[in-house]
């Protein structure tokens, strides 16, 4: 299990830009294109660009020559050439992640922790024992709670493949008092908790990542975080 992490200005210059965009499909281009403002286009192309050039390092293929499809969720997965690589990609303001692993489930999500927490989301979606447990910090703590509940939420998610056909109210996380987070999942959702291990990680002062994987006969091992200039 790896993360790899980039940063959206590395494909500012019009150089870089280039070197990126020739990776791309006409079909993911059009989409980059789509977007209104300078640094959205750039974050779309470093996302895309990240997960073709990690993919390629672990498969010997050409980072231009791999297809994606989108499952009936949204989540994107390889489409050829063949390979058991899974890998699941977030970004936000000033950083790109792709997490990557042989055969296995994985998901991935990073929120910029700078930016103001909407703390009324939580009220609407997370579950009540999330809600309470946020609501007994210190209005200072909540914020950075906020994200790390939102985070994990997502990361779980997008592993499973479901998306937003999960309710966040139906499964939550057990952070205070934890050596990691822990999962419990409402028995509608027809999933083991236990199957799942949760990493937090910082790989910037301003950003928080949360990784969803299959558990492994009980085992948490670290994730390796990794960094790519997309160069």
């Amino acid at each position: 299990m790896q993360v790899w992490c980039a940063s959206p200005a590395d494909v500012a210059a019009p150089e870089a830009a280039a070197r990126a965009r020739a990776l791309l499909t006409d079909a993911e281009l059009e989409r980059v294109g789509r977007f209104h403002f300078a640094r959205d286009r750039e974050l779309g192309l470093a996302t895309r660009a990240l997960a073709r050039r990690v993919l390629s390092r672990y498969d010997a293929v050409p980072p231009a020559a791999w297809r994606f499809v989108a499952n009936a969720h949204g989540r994107p997965e390889i489409a050829s050439p063949p390979s058991s690589l899974r890998f699941n990609l977030s970004n936000t303001a000033g950083l790109v992640v792709c997490a990557v692993a042989r055969g296995d489930d994985v998901g991935v999500d990073v929120e910029d922790v700078g930016r103001a927490a909407p703390l009324e989301v939580a009220e609407r979606f997370f579950a009540p024992f999330e809600v309470a447990a946020l609501n007994r910090l210190p209005p200072e703590r909540r914020p950075l709670r906020f994200f790390e509940y939102w985070t994990l939420k997502e990361s779980y998610i997008k592993a499973r493949g479901l998306g937003l056909a999960l309710p966040l109210e139906r499964f939550w996380f057990h952070l205070d008092g934890e050596p990691a987070p822990r999962l419990t999942v409402d028995p509608s959702l027809g999933d083991d908790s236990g199957a799942w291990r949760f990493t937090q990680l910082r790989p910037t002062a301003r950003h928080l990542v949360a990784l969803c994987a299959r558990r492994h006969d009980g085992l948490d091992a670290a994730p390796v975080v990794r960094w790519d200039a997309l160069a």
